[in-house]
């Protein structure tokens, strides 16, 4: 996880702290590109000048939560996924599919519908939760 400095330099950041801004940087890069955005374009459309978006490009200074949204949302991505979050989530849901086909060993049928029917109401909770 980064760490919380928000809009600062990274001065006084340790290596690992350095180079997981990097990383950030370089997906925040990747998205404007696929997106088809200048740097300028997408400064722009979040509402910074063109030098703090190649300052996040760059490592050197991490969005805020609202500018990570606007950037997810202009790019046509998540702020998980320009936080490096998709892949971790993607192991979480592989270890808790394990752990999910044990636990159902030996139920009985009228459990697994039941299961099964909070997995559809919590689904349909999430679209209706969903904006727009």
């Amino acid at each position: 996880m980064l760490v919380a400095r928000e809009e600062g330099d990274e001065q006084g950041m340790t290596e690992d702290e350095r180079y997981r801004w990097k990383e950030h940087g370089a997906r925040i890069r990747k998205a404007r590109t696929q997106s088809g955005h200048t740097q300028k374009r997408l400064a722009e459309l979040v509402g910074v000048d063109a030098h703090t978006v190649w300052g996040w490009e760059a490592g050197r200074m991490r969005p805020n939560q609202e500018n990570l949204a606007a950037i997810a949302y202009h790019c046509a991505t998540t702020p998980a996924a320009l936080e490096g979050l998709d892949a971790l989530h993607a192991e979480l849901l592989r270890e808790a599919e394990v752990a999910f086909r044990d636990a159902l060993v030996g139920l009985p049928a009228e459990d697994i519908e039941t299961i099964r029917n909070f997995i559809r109401f919590v689904k349909s909770e999430r679209r209706r939760r969903r904006p727009g």
